[in-house]
């Protein structure tokens, strides 16, 4: 007859100690061995990744070991990629990935032990004093791909302008012609509403929301780019750009006029108050969900 040599009382160290402690503290602990304390961790269902003290101390020891190495050319290589959009993450892959790190913060301590804490105003001080040197230090070109980056990714993200309490334009995430998309204002989202209701009577061919960025080769301060508003594909498949424009800021007027200047053959047109009145007044009646 062969007895197991997990009795209870093993049994129960492990489950206790193998999420909290990892796997070679119930080696060197329980006086079994590794292979044993792998394989009934297994059938249990344990798991010391990401929240053991020995994984953390790993991860710590490694990043130690690694300081002040070259970066490897596997490194150099998946860094292109990424840059190239290569390893981007589906909605659904992010999605996933928010889900289990809030599910995680929800049960665990903050992996360096900070949860709850703050700076004092002596290393905050330091921090600002460091940001600002890196800033002044940084030349015009990496300044100018900083700002590029940045604008790409929050165009990407639907949220070039963050939303504010207590305005009247009304910015948020709508469902127009099937395809949801971020909005910011009640205009946009209805001028919108206004070109599906053209491309469904086929007076156009179609319409896109901030499909494209255009970039003004050479400058670097102020407005270095445009989104406009929408495109739109016209039934002879030419294209338009429009631009939605309850008033007309000092900055917009310098990206219209920079649109004139670096992109001529460009059509662009502005729609403005007395323009979106009419559509409004002959049409706001008969569109589905105008606002």
């Amino acid at each position: 007859m062969i007895t197991s040599i997990w009795t209870d009382e093993l049994v129960a160290a492990l489950t206790e100690n193998y999420p909290k402690k990892g796997k070679l503290w119930c080696v060197e602990n329980l006086g079994l061995t590794e292979a044993q304390i792998r394989a009934k961790a297994s059938r249990l269902g344990l798991k010391a990744r990401g929240v053991s003290d020995s994984w953390f101390l790993a991860r710590k020891q490694h990043s130690e070991m690694l300081t002040g190495r070259k970066r490897p050319d596997q490194a150099i290589l998946i860094k292109s990629m990424h840059d190239q959009g290569k390893l981007k993450k589906t909605d659904k892959q992010l999605k996933a990935l928010s889900e289990r790190m809030s599910s995680w913060r929800k049960n665990n301590e903050h992996p360096k032990g900070y949860l709850g804490k703050k700076h004092s105003k002596e290393t905050l001080a330091i921090l600002s004093e460091r940001s600002l040197a890196m800033h002044k230090n940084m030349s015009e070109e990496t300044k100018y791909q900083k700002v590029k980056k940045m604008i790409l990714t929050k165009a990407e993200r639907g949220n070039m302008v963050a939303p504010r309490e207590g305005t009247t334009w009304k910015s948020a995430w709508r469902e127009i012609g099937g395809k949801r998309k971020y909005f910011r204002s009640r205009w946009e989202a209805n001028y919108g509403r206004y070109l599906e209701f053209l491309k469904i009577n086929g007076q156009i061919a179609g319409w896109e929301h901030e499909p494209e960025t255009f970039w003004f080769e050479g400058i670097k301060r102020g407005c270095v780019s445009y989104l406009p508003d929408f495109r739109v594909t016209k039934n002879d498949n030419t294209i338009e750009y429009h631009e939605v424009k309850g008033w007309m800021d000092d900055r917009s007027k310098t990206k219209i006029a920079r649109m004139a200047k670096y992109f001529p053959d460009v059509v662009l047109i502005v729609v403005q108050k007395k323009q979106y009145d009419e559509i409004k007044r002959k049409l706001s009646g008969v569109i589905n969900d105008w606002e």
